[in-house]
This record gives C-alpha cells, structure tokens and sequence, in this order.
C-alpha cells in the first residue's frame, strides 16, 4: 500500500488555538489521522513551531504550516510506501535547517505522526509494537503516570509560581490500580478544596487551579488528601518549576511569590521540601541555560531525587548528550513537538537509555485528542508519562488508551 494523499487542515488545540490535523490517505481508501499539540512554557532551544503572525487568531494561525505540508513535503512522499525513518530524514532535508525553521516543526510533526501510524497500518501491527521495532527493544511496557493535580505557572490564573504539582502512584500493581487510586486523589482534594471555600477552576493540563498563597499550602492539601485516604505510603510526588519563568536574569534570582533566590538557594530549598515531602522529580528546577547550577543541583540532589531537563534539553539530542557527558541531569522529558519527527524523539529515547537515564514522555499544554504519546511510552519503555490531570477529555482519552493497551497486553500474555 502506497502514500496516495496527504491533507492537512487548521484545527483547534484544548485552549481554542489553531494548530494542525493531518490526514494520510493510502492508496486502498485506508488512512490514518495525526493532531499536533503545543506548549505554552516553551524552551528557547525547541524546534520552531510555524505561525503565521498575522491579524488572525492573534497570529497563531497556522496556514503557513500547512501550505508547506500541501506543497513541500506531500509531493516529495505521495506514490511511496509510509516509512517512518527514511520520510523522517527525507523532510529533515527538505527543511534544511537547525530546528525546523522552514517547514515549520508543526508541519513536520503532523506527517511524522501519521506516516507512523500508516506504516504500522500496513505492517499490521500496533503503532507502540512498530515503535518497539524501529528501537529494536524486544519487549514494551506500561510506564508509571505522573498526575496533574495542582496547576500553576503559566498554565493557570492566579494559582501557585510552580507549573505542576504532580501525584505519581508507585505502590499499586496495574495501571488501572494507578487511575483508580489517582482519582480518589482528585474527588478528595476537591472536597478539601470546597471545604475550605476556596475557589477553583481547572488549569490547561487538567489539574486544579486555585488561589494558594504559597506552593508549601499547595503540597498540604495534597497531603492531607493522601492521609484521609490512608495512601500516602503508596503516592510519591513530582513538581515541575518551570523556572526559566521565574529567573529574572537582571538580578539571577528566583521569585516564588514573596520568596526570592538565589541559585545555591533554591537548591537547598528543593532539599528541604525533599525532606518534608515525599518528593521524588523535580522538573526544570532551573533556568535553561544555567548548566554549571544543574550540575550543582544534580551533584547535590540527584541521588535521592530525579532531576528531569526538559526546557533544558528540548528532546534535542545534541543537548542530552551534553548533559549526560556534565552529569547536568538523571532524567529527560520527551516531548516529540520540540524536535519535530518521531524518528528524532526516538534517537533521543534511545540516548537515554543507552546511558541510563530516566525518561519521561510527555504532553503539553495546548494538547488535542490524538494518544500517540502514549504509543511512544509504551513502545520504548518510557517508565514514566506525563498525560495531565483526571479532567479534559484530551487528558483523559490518554489514560483510556493506556487502560485499552494494559489489557491488550494482559491477554496477549494469558493466551487469549
């Protein structure tokens, strides 16, 4: 089966922006459809996300984007049998460009998304098998979730300076134990929050957002749920700072609200919450571009905590193995829109893995209805997902999948 179309159209994300829909036809009538999300905390050394810049829709349109999928990139593959790595690499040079900055990594992203998931269509294969094949890893996995509860940052309104605080249930035996006790979490930390007449609403990523006067009476609540629960033995937590949004580069400090630091600072602040908290990832504690006080931070922290690089490394290779080579880090996020093909995220994968580092594949902020993260977890054995919190139907289908994808893999291992 051949490549007979490629179409790609405007929609919208989960915060009414424009982003890109693709659908891939083959030339038997099947095809396959890909969403490509979008951050709002965005690395400076991500790949460019292609906007128009225009009067409409604030500039966030994305018709240029598009016209280089209907003039550039489908023509080159139209008449070709889907294959990831070899159409990958053919629009990287088409592109020809250090981070996507022609075609556009929004363009790129919505037909490697669905060559993929055509390929697999015509191996007759699962797109998280097909994954694991192009790894050559033998075998696949359902990683551990890290669940959105509180909001904050950029992603919610007068909530608390951190981006998210996150639950991660680890003491539980499937995915489905991992969701079940997750959402007991939500419903009793709601009730809290009624009970203390404190008024919230829901973040971008589906967690709470609610007017907190400081992240520590955050993480309070949250523990208050776990312990009327009785499952603070079984929950850690995870918090992303996103702090290149709270650096002022003026005076290199760091603002927590009324709280103000210096690098050594905040470092030995994330040891006392460490200490007070069953804190086991710490995501972004730093700005971007600080490399000698992630090495500090990962020399001081990194044996008790997962200090995770995202911003800092931005899913670009060339920077993992810069970190690794510093010991600036013990964990990577991946997220696939910061370099702009599948093929490039699993190279990224695949580096961390080959030098034992953690990895977490993750969402973003303006995300769509499309799971193939949860593919590429599982596919690589990831170990850990970010998908956002227990609402918003794009959270929530991911979660869904990984439940579908959990009982897949149960009967295939019972025979059935």
């Amino acid at each position: 089966m051949k490549i007979e179309q490629i179409v790609a159209t405007q929609i919208f994300d989960a915060r009414g922006e424009p982003t890109i829909g693709c659908t891939l036809i083959l030339d038997n009538g099947a095809y396959v459809t890909s969403e490509v999300p979008s951050g709002r905390s965005k690395s400076s050394f991500a790949a460019v996300e292609l906007r128009d810049g225009d009067a409409r829709f604030c500039g966030m349109g994305v018709s240029k984007a598009i016209a280089n999928i209907t003039n550039i990139i489908a023509p080159a593959l139209i008449g070709q049998i889907p294959s990831l790595v070899e159409m990958d690499m053919k629009m990287v040079e088409l592109d020809d460009s250090e981070n996507k900055s022609k075609l556009g990594a929004n363009a790129t992203l919505a037909v490697s998304v669905a060559v993929l998931k055509a390929q697999a269509l015509v191996q007759e294969l699962e797109v998280y098998e097909l994954i694991a094949h192009l790894c050559d890893f033998e075998r696949v996995s359902l990683p551990f979730a890290m669940f959105n509860l509180i909001n904050g940052g950029v992603h919610a309104h007068k909530s608390i300076a951190i981006q998210e605080c996150m639950i991660m249930p680890v003491g539980v035996e499937s995915f489905r134990s991992s969701i079940e006790l997750a959402a007991e979490v939500f419903y009793k930390t709601e009730e809290l929050l009624k009970k203390r007449d404190m008024f919230f609403g829901i973040g971008d990523e589906g967690g709470y957002s609610a007017p907190f006067n400081t992240e520590i009476e955050a993480l309070d609540l949250v523990m208050q749920a776990l312990k009327e629960l009785g499952v603070e033995q079984q929950v850690v937590l995870a918090l992303d700072i996103a702090a290149t949004q709270l650096y002022d580069p003026k005076t290199e400090t760091y603002s927590f609200g009324n709280q103000t630091f210096d690098t050594q600072e905040l470092i030995d602040y994330y040891g006392k919450l460490s200490e007070q908290y069953p804190l086991y990832s710490i995501e972004d504690g730093l700005v971007e571009s600080d490399w000698k006080g992630w090495q500090q931070m990962t020399k001081q922290l990194g044996e008790k905590l997962q200090i995770v690089g995202d911003d800092l490394f931005a899913t670009n290779p060339a920077r993992i193995i810069y970190g690794i080579e510093n010991n600036a880090a013990n964990a990577a996020v991946i997220k696939p829109n910061q370099v702009g093909t599948v093929t490039e995220a699993l190279q990224s994968i695949k580096l961390c893995r080959d030098y034992d580092m953690n990895v977490v594949v993750s969402h973003r902020s303006g995300e769509t209805n499309d799971s193939f993260i949860v593919d590429l977890a599982v596919g690589t054995s990831a170990g850990q997902i970010k998908a956002g919190g227990l609402m918003r139907g794009e959270r929530i289908g991911k979660y869904n999948k990984l439940l579908c994808i959990e009982e897949e893999l149960m009967d295939a291992m019972l025979g059935f």
